[in-house]
């Protein structure tokens, strides 16, 4: 299984249903892109943010479905699928809340070359509710490529 050290560029964005504004985030960060078996990917990375907790990301990407495990004070698993609604919590140091996400969009690429692209754009429900539209791009290339 062939790794590569990672540069991603991670932006994520959140459109509450009684909110003009929308939030966007955004984060630089390394991390280990790996072949799993053909055409099935695989990205290790840390999340950071400022005056915030570091979480451990994991992503898969292989027949048309993603899936994230997020480790930390804040952890979940999700799993994006076009058209197929996932229910899962979302763990926090306070309880565990329900969660429901319904993909809109699910987009993925890797070259031979280890530079992707990750889209997803997905509505969640926490606690049986509509929380927010979500969007997350992550694109990526070699580290030494920078």
């Amino acid at each position: 299984m062939k790794k590569t050290q990672v540069l991603l560029s991670v932006t994520g964005r959140a459109q509450a249903p009684d909110d003009e504004n929308e939030e966007a985030v955004r984060l630089l960060t390394t991390g280990t892109l790996s072949e799993e078996k053909r055409d099935h990917w695989r990205i290790d990375y840390t999340e950071t943010q400022p005056d915030s907790e570091s979480h451990d990301v994991t992503l898969t990407m292989g027949g048309g479905v993603v899936t994230m495990q997020r480790q930390g004070p804040f952890s979940t698993s999700m799993v994006f699928e076009k058209g197929c609604r996932f229910e899962g919590s979302y763990e926090t140091p306070y309880g565990a809340l329900d969660m429901g996400v319904f993909p809109t969009l699910v987009q993925y690429h890797v070259d031979r070359q280890a530079v992707g692209e990750v889209n997803l754009q997905y509505q969640l429900d926490l606690q049986g509710h509509f929380a927010a539209m979500h969007e997350l791009n992550i694109r990526f290339c070699p580290a030494g490529d920078v």
